[in-house]
């Protein structure tokens, strides 16, 4: 799955380096890191999960929330850092963010663990 996403999102990365630079590039590859780390909590969160046992209903929809809630956290304060602060350019950011997201459907298809 980590593969897969360093390979798509090297892929839009490399095209930005050609079509657009290397500030695109280098956007286009934070955008990258900002799903990788969606998908390694993600990860993280089901291990914890699967470790704990048979979960209630309650439980498992508070793992489930929280999981939700740091993802979503942890994105949005990457995007924040990497357009405010680091002042990379939106587009390539987002799109660098995308090409990593099928990689969470590798981690979420059944069987999987």
């Amino acid at each position: 799955m980590i593969a897969f996403l360093l390979a798509s999102v090297g892929s839009v990365a490399a095209i930005f380096l050609v079509v657009q630079g290397g500030m695109a590039s280098s956007a286009a590859l934070f955008g990258g890191v900002a799903a990788l780390v969606n998908l390694l909590l993600l990860d993280w969160r089901a291990r914890r999960a699967n470790r704990a046992g048979a979960l209630t209903a309650r439980q498992s929809l508070q793992v489930l929330y929280l999981s939700a809630l740091e993802r979503f956290v942890s994105v949005a304060l990457l995007f924040a850092l990497g357009i405010g602060l680091l002042d990379l350019e939106p587009l390539p950011l987002l799109l660098g963010f995308i090409a990593g997201l099928p990689a969470l459907l590798l981690q979420v298809r059944p069987g999987h663990g």
